[in-house]
């Protein structure tokens, strides 16, 4: 990795004394410590919060509506020594550890702070934004946007069609700072230049033994912003409108692309698509985002029900549009699918994911995409956003229940509509049930299990209202003419690939055990149970741990061997990778190799119930492979 090392020479006319760290005395008022409530929020997976937040102030800010807002994430190593004041910056931090002693938390960071500023390069993450408006407004001017982000703390955009731009969100970037320290470089409306560095570390004595806050700037005098291109460090200066933020000390795991690129496909998709958004991210190589390739995107990259939604809406089973009383013209994408969440996902004008909502009025498994463009619905809705921008409160704003009410009720009427529509209820045809899974969604969980309690009687009589297993055999030719004709369509984006990314293994629906290196697989598994000898059910449920499959094997037979857990696909079954399996009563580990469940023993008229855990983190309908050899 590239190590910046650019040294802008020194100008006669540049003040150097001038240009310092500043932090505020607290004049024997509150003090600043370590848990921020501005940092609190964003925790833990950095760059999920860094790519939301950073993305929607980027497409509020968009300059011309013909052209996308271009986002770029680029990692390097800068040298400690050019960080604007770092010696001072240094010497807060040994203050900070002085002040806070005693405080677990806040002596583990600030030791490491000082190891990092005494070291010799330190990580850098840059977010540049294009065809964006840049921070506008002097420092004291607080209808502007510099002012908002850099000065101002809990203050989002007037009143407008934005997202609600540099509200608490800002915090994202310097929560991702292992020095609490992030440095903004702007050209703005008016074509000037604007730089300032920003830290929020905790209260601490200054030199003059006066109680410091935690809160401190640098610039000219600390607190003033620098407008002088000649005064701004290269490494640091902006050469076109726009605004880029430098995260000093960016606290990057090991999959910080992957992660970021997630949060890229779960947030955001929808503005890409649609030609708003075009995310490229650098650390000596360059990956491109962008509406010509999301799909393949989609594909190899764990987006979980993102994908879902995209299908949605780039696939869908029927449209709705209206026009509401309070949020103006509105539209609604719904597909059906097996696999599908029963979830709407919901978008208001910067196209942005805000929240998902399942509605029950459409019985058949579903994915939506609920879309409020409109300035008017825009305006509302952002009103009932919540700080952190993943919810709508209807009590935040006058109307809001109102709002929200006609909403749900577009929702509903619209799902409900396509189950009135829909086609012949599926039949009952004996021996087809063991080919097709039972992938309703369960929730048998208590507050303190992980594991599925007994079902009360009502759950219980609707888990056995289907079982999978035949009394009368089926032709082949009957099996495989039906599910032909059966739509039950595999999860992953695109075709011929194994769900989750794989190399397909794909195998007929019909009485055979499969073709290909299936049948090799199954030698080496030793004994097979036959399909015949018993029946099952499964379902799907979701846990603290990710996605469950659970299995309700019955005994028709005497039984002892392995079974093949397959992923059913709309034009055969594909193979699966499993990450565990266990009997559910006896919490027993079983032994798995690839698709295969080995050593069980299943009685005749008793059933085994299994859990059972996939590497893919995507959810599938799964099923026990037919075997009649």
């Amino acid at each position: 990795m590239a190590i910046f090392s650019r040294i802008k020479p020194k100008t006669k006319a540049e003040p150097e004394n001038s240009l310092t760290w500043y932090f505020p005395s607290t004049d024997h008022c509150s003090v600043d410590g370590f848990a921020d409530s501005q940092l609190e929020y964003f925790q833990g997976n950095h760059e999920k919060y860094i790519a939301r937040e950073a993305i929607q102030n980027a497409v509020d800010a968009r300059s011309n509506s013909e052209r996308p807002v271009i986002i770029i994430f680029e990692k390097f190593d800068l040298l400690v020594s050019q960080i604007p004041g770092w010696q001072m910056l240094l010497d807060r931090c040994k203050r900070c550890l002085d002040f806070d002693k005693g405080q677990e938390k806040s002596e583990i960071f600030f030791r490491n702070a000082i190891e990092l500023l005494k070291s010799e390069t330190v990580s850098v993450l840059k977010i540049s934004d294009y065809n964006t408006i840049g921070l506008s407004g002097q420092d004291d001017d607080r209808s502007g946007g510099w002012y908002r982000l850099v000065r101002a703390d809990g203050v989002s955009s007037p009143k407008g069609v934005s997202g609600g731009s540099f509200g608490i969100g800002k915090g994202a970037p310097i929560a991702a700072s292992q020095l609490r320290t992030v440095f903004y470089s702007s050209i703005n409306d008016k074509n000037e230049p604007v730089f300032q560095g920003k830290a929020r570390l905790v209260s601490h004595y200054g030199e003059d033994d006066d109680v410091k806050r935690g809160i401190g700037f640098y610039g000219i005098d600390g607190y003033r912003s620098i407008r002088d291109a000649k005064l701004i460090p290269d490494i640091f200066e902006r050469k076109e409108r726009g605004t880029d933020i430098f995260i000093i000390g960016y606290d990057a795991g090991e999959k910080w692309k992957e992660k970021l690129i997630e949060s890229v496909m779960e947030n955001s998709w929808l503005a890409i698509y649609d030609g708003d958004l075009e995310v490229i991210i650098r650390d000596g190589d360059e990956k491109i985002i962008n509406k010509n390739n999301l799909k393949d995107y989609f594909s190899n990259y764990e987006t979980g029900e993102s994908a879902f939604f995209y299908e949605a809406r780039t696939n869908w089973t029927q449209k709705f549009e209206k026009e509401l009383k309070h949020l103006g013209s509105v539209a609604l994408f719904v597909k059906k699918h097996d696999c599908y969440p029963g979830e709407v996902m919901m978008v208001r004008k910067p196209k942005m994911l805000v929240e998902t909502k399942a509605y029950r009025a459409l019985r058949e498994p579903y994915a939506g995409v609920f879309i409020c463009d409109n300035d008017k619905g825009n305006f509302m809705l952002r009103d009932l956003e919540i700080p952190t921008h993943d919810k709508w409160d209807r009590d935040r704003a006058k109307n809001g229940w109102a709002a929200m009410g006609e909403l749900d009720l577009f929702i509903k009427e619209s799902l409900k509509s396509m189950g009135q529509t829909s086609s012949n209820e599926p039949q009952d045809i004996p021996g087809l049930d063991r080919y097709l899974p039972d992938s309703d969604d369960r929730d048998y969980l208590s507050e303190s299990e992980e594991m599925p309690t007994q079902p009360t009687e009502s759950a219980e009589n609707e888990e056995s209202g289907r079982e999978i297993g035949a009394v009368k055999e089926p032709t082949s030719e009957e099996v495989e003419g039906i599910l032909r004709k059966v739509n039950v369509k595999s999860p992953s984006i695109g075709s011929g690939s194994l769900p989750g990314g794989g190399e397909s293994n794909k195998t007929t629906g019909g009485d055979n055990e499969g073709t290909g290196s299936g049948d090799e697989e199954g030698d080496r598994q030793g004994k097979r149970i036959r399909t015949a000898d018993v029946s099952f059910r499964s379902f799907v449920q979701k846990t603290k741990h990710g996605i469950e499959y659970h299995f309700a094997i019955l005994g028709r037979e005497e039984c002892d061997g392995s079974i093949r857990i397959v992923a059913v696909g709309d034009d055969g079954n594909y193979s699966v990778d499993l990450a565990n399996a266990k009997d559910v009563d006896s919490q027993k580990e079983l032994e798995i190799s690839g698709a295969f469940i080995k050593g069980l023993s299943i009685r005749k008229g008793k059933t085994v119930r299994l859990s059972v855990s996939l590497k893919s983190r995507k959810k599938y309908s799964l099923a026990i492979e037919n075997y009649e050899g």
